[in-house]
């Protein structure tokens, strides 16, 4: 297959980034040089056709590829788990930034582990709970903690979020499914490939915020604080819940001015 036969490809079945993700799977995939792709290869290689054929499926890039950058680390991802966004690198770096060397923290709704790995990764002296109801998930999350060092710093727990934990911490970090019902049927092909339960969060999608909160603040030291990724259109939610609950409250935004991190922090 040319580099041009597969932007095509790519281009036909909606992808936007059909040039970048067609010589992103021929150098990754096809083991094209760099310098090569700025004319047209051509490799044959039934990987390469195979990858080619499952992006034009709409299957994520990264589930394709076994991997995704997040923050300033490398992360296995598979179909048992959400893939590693951007706008979660925001929570990592305030988390980075604000717990102390030696610190307990706590991620729940691990996932792939990025949340809690990047941050042990980034902090000195502190450890990790982190939680998943998702078995496949927390396997993901166990080979990231391999590769990423720090498994003797982590412990992993298989249950509910919405059930609880025993032990304090000083944070307790999470990216829980926060998308509406309603939203959710509108999002774009990709996103039904990855787990519709890291996705939805009730019909308003603030379910996991209104149950956590108050589940989980006594596991809180006191100073200590909740952060949370939120919906875009959450913001006012978290500040009512934080002033319900007796904690002050600041929500960060995203790269595109819009609300995405609320910080609740302990009296």
């Amino acid at each position: 297959m040319r580099l041009s036969s597969a932007i095509a490809r790519l281009t036909e079945a909606g992808i936007d980034e059909a040039r970048l993700e067609a010589r992103i799977l021929f150098s990754r995939i096809g083991k094209v040089p760099e310098c090569e792709l700025l004319f047209d290869p051509e490799c044959d290689s039934a990987e390469l056709d195979s990858a080619i054929e499952a992006r034009a499926r709409r299957i994520p890039l990264a589930y394709i590829l076994g991997e995704a950058d997040f923050y300033r680390e490398n992360y296995v991802v598979t179909p048992d788990c959400l893939i590693p966004r951007p706008e979660t690198e925001l929570l990592v770096d305030y988390a980075v930034n604000h717990i102390p060397c030696g610190a307990r923290f706590a991620d729940i709704c691990t996932g792939s582990g990025c949340i809690a790995i990047s941050t042990l990764k980034n902090t000195e002296g502190t450890a990790a709970v982190a939680l998943d109801l998702s078995v496949g998930a927390l396997d993901v999350a166990r080979r990231n903690a391999e590769r990423g060092a720090v498994s003797d710093r982590i412990e992993f727990i298989h249950g509910d979020a919405l059930l609880g934990i025993e032990g304090e911490f000083f944070a307790i970090l999470s990216n829980p499914p926060y998308v509406s019902e309603s939203a959710y049927a509108e999002l774009e092909a990709e996103i039904y490939r990855e787990p519709k339960m890291a996705f939805v969060g009730g019909i308003d999608g603030g379910d996991f915020y209104r149950k956590m909160i108050p589940l989980y603040k006594n596991n809180l030291q006191s100073g200590g604080f909740f952060a949370f990724e939120i919906g875009y259109d959450q913001g006012e939610l978290l500040r009512s819940l934080g002033e319900a609950h007796g904690m002050q409250t600041e929500i960060i935004k995203d790269y595109s001015g819009l609300d995405r991190i609320a910080i609740l922090k302990k009296q």
